[in-house]
């Protein structure tokens, strides 16, 4: 069964982060909370920053995991001949499912350069031409040896201006679910569907919604400062003057949770978390929302 369907609700995913080299895979602490996940994603060289490759970590935390696991792909770091090499080879070991993105640009571009031969919302419909064993090489079509079978999610950023009218587009291009940028803010949430319905736009997908358990109060400020985050001050405010930063977090979230599934119950939701190096505040919220 395709894990998302539009009438699977409350599905729980996790997002993993490939190490900088050859150690360091935290995928044992993600073990001990594995029973509560429904799927795990893995991150392709977040923010520009060098990482292990998705696909090779991938495959070692689906062995490990024993649970579908999500390679993110990335349009920044190769060309269109490299992005569909890389998504045969996720066929070939065994992956069905792929997690599509333009890429963050760089903060510093000196001694960097980005490729962006095409941006996810091709990239997709490119995929797609894969599953029925039709390739784009050059400019033009070529048929392959055998077809993939990949079910495709893209990113929805919720603050972003016209992003509704880029759901469209994700939606006409063939993207099956998407996964929303990070959110502490149920109103933000609830206010991007109530627009979708006054503009009669139909939101039949699957939506993961992206929640975020930085370690400590300085950590959670610096997602202020990443692309397609906006928290309002007062949830800032909120967590500076709690008692206990973590509980205060975890509370936030749960009832951040509690109050999207209350107005939102016409679609198919569920929670995506990223812990952002916090695997003890991910495991815990993890464990909170599915019990």
């Amino acid at each position: 069964m395709y894990l998302f369907e539009t009438k699977n609700k409350n599905l729980i995913t996790y997002e993993l982060l490939p190490p900088r080299g050859s150690e360091g895979t935290h995928i044992e602490t993600v073990k001990a909370f594995t029973k509560h996940l429904d799927a795990v994603t893995v991150t392709d060289n977040p923010m520009a920053t060098l990482r292990a490759s998705s696909i090779a970590f991938g495959k070692i935390a689906q062995d490990i995991l024993k649970i579908e696991v999500i390679p993110n792909l990335s349009c920044r770091d190769r060309n269109l001949l490299a992005l569909q090499s890389e998504a045969m080879g996720a066929h070939l070991l065994g992956f069905r499912n792929l997690f599509l993105i333009t890429g963050d640009v760089p903060k510093d571009k000196k001694g960097f350069k980005g490729v962006w031969e095409v941006h996810a919302i091709e990239f997709c419909r490119i995929i797609k031409g894969l599953n029925i064993g039709i390739a784009k090489v050059r400019g033009v079509q070529q048929e392959l040896a055998g077809s993939t079978n990949f079910k495709v999610g893209g990113a929805i950023v919720l603050n972003r201006i016209n992003e509704h009218e880029t759901l469209i587009k994700k939606i006409d291009a063939g993207f099956d679910y998407f996964i929303t940028q990070i959110t502490f803010d149920a109103d933000e949430v609830i206010e991007f569907f109530s627009i979708a319905e006054k503009r009669e736009i139909s939101i039949n997908k699957h939506i993961q919604i992206g929640f975020c358990t930085p370690s400590n109060i300085k950590k959670f400020k610096t997602i202020t400062q990443m692309p397609g985050v906006s928290i309002n001050p007062e949830i800032v405010t909120k967590m500076e003057k709690g008692l206990n930063y973590k509980e205060t977090l975890l509370n936030h979230l749960l009832e951040t949770r509690d109050k999207i599934k209350s107005n939102l119950k016409g679609y198919s939701i569920g929670f995506h978390i990223m812990p952002m190096g916090s695997d003890e505040l991910g495991g815990r919220l993890v464990e909170e929302i599915k019990t």
